[in-house]
């Protein structure tokens, strides 16, 4: 699956903890990607029907959220961190398979 269309984030104190905690990226970084262009939103449906959605912050550096649905257009942000190497990889063969669509 490679559509997910984000309208709102469900935010709270532990959610926003866990993410500055383990990852240091902020309501704002992970909102960046989530409200950014949905064409560059890599999104697929994980375990116990959450999303594992991939896409760049303005500055170019890819981004992976964790999403678990809340309702239409609702996602509460389970997790967010940097791209691994791998999934930065994938990330760019995905935009370039998309393009020739």
């Amino acid at each position: 699956m490679n559509e997910i269309r984000i309208l709102e984030l469900i935010w709270d104190g532990f959610n926003e903890a866990h993410i500055w905690e383990r990852h240091q990226l902020t309501r704002a970084d992970v909102e960046e990607v989530a409200y950014g262009s949905a064409e560059l939103l890599k999104a697929q449906q994980t375990y116990g029907g959450r999303f594992f959605v991939t896409g760049p912050k303005a500055d170019k550096r890819l981004l992976v959220l964790i999403l678990a649905p809340k309702g239409a257009g609702k996602f509460y942000p389970v997790s967010a961190r940097p791209a691994d190497k791998k999934e930065r990889l994938e990330y760019r063969q995905w935009k370039e398979a998309y393009k020739h669509e």
